[in-house]
């Protein structure tokens, strides 16, 4: 006999169950810190059994990553129609500034400090840093392969430090809550440190 508070649980497709999972670990995630979330309760957020969590991810570690990858992921596909919605021959440095402007969108959306891709922690599980290094990697190869000579050392060096000077930046702004008033100041502030760096905008290609 079933008891009474236990949820009848919905048949669903193995990426229907994945995707509840998983909607249901960003839920979590964001909600509390990576310590205080326990694999039991995003199971019961998400219908399931930790038994069928575990199935599809080998552990909590493996559910984090599975999210952070998805948020990046996101956020690559997002800052991609960001820049294609431009018109063409938008400058280089508005390319830029749309850019930066998803990031701080994502960021800002999911409230939490670990969905910036430049986020740091020594809490988090070995593997996520990896992931964001990838992502970092992937935008300092799309910036250079927009200068005039991608392989003047320099502009190379110059996009390596904007993607720093950003990564504090936001990471601060995501610290202090998201504020409304700093927001336009960073991007401001990002776009002069790239400008600077470079010399001008006219290394890069529109």
């Amino acid at each position: 006999m079933r008891s009474p508070d236990r949820r009848a649980r919905q048949r669903l497709s193995p990426q229907e169950r994945t995707d509840a999972i998983l909607a249901a670990a960003t839920s979590a995630f964001t909600s509390a810190t990576y310590d205080e979330v326990s694999v039991a309760a995003v199971a019961h957020a998400a219908g399931a059994s930790e038994a069928l969590v575990y199935k599809y991810f080998d552990n909590k570690a493996g559910l984090y990553t599975a999210v952070v990858r998805d948020q990046l992921e996101r956020l690559a596909r997002r800052q991609r129609e960001v820049v294609d919605q431009l018109p063409s021959h938008t400058s280089a440095r508005d390319q830029v500034r749309v850019s930066i402007e998803a990031v701080l969108d994502h960021v800002k959306g999911l409230g939490v400090a670990w969905a910036s891709p430049f986020f740091t922690a020594a809490s988090e599980p070995s593997g996520v840093e990896d992931l964001r290094r990838t992502y970092r990697s992937h935008l300092v190869d799309g910036l250079v392969s927009q200068l005039h000579n991608p392989h003047e050392r320099r502009a190379q060096l110059a996009i390596l430090g904007f993607l720093g000077f950003l990564g504090a930046a936001a990471q601060q702004w995501a610290s202090d809550g998201c504020p409304d008033n700093d927001r336009a100041p960073l991007v401001e502030s990002a776009l002069g440190a790239l400008e600077g760096a470079l010399g001008d905008w006219g290394s890069l290609r529109h």
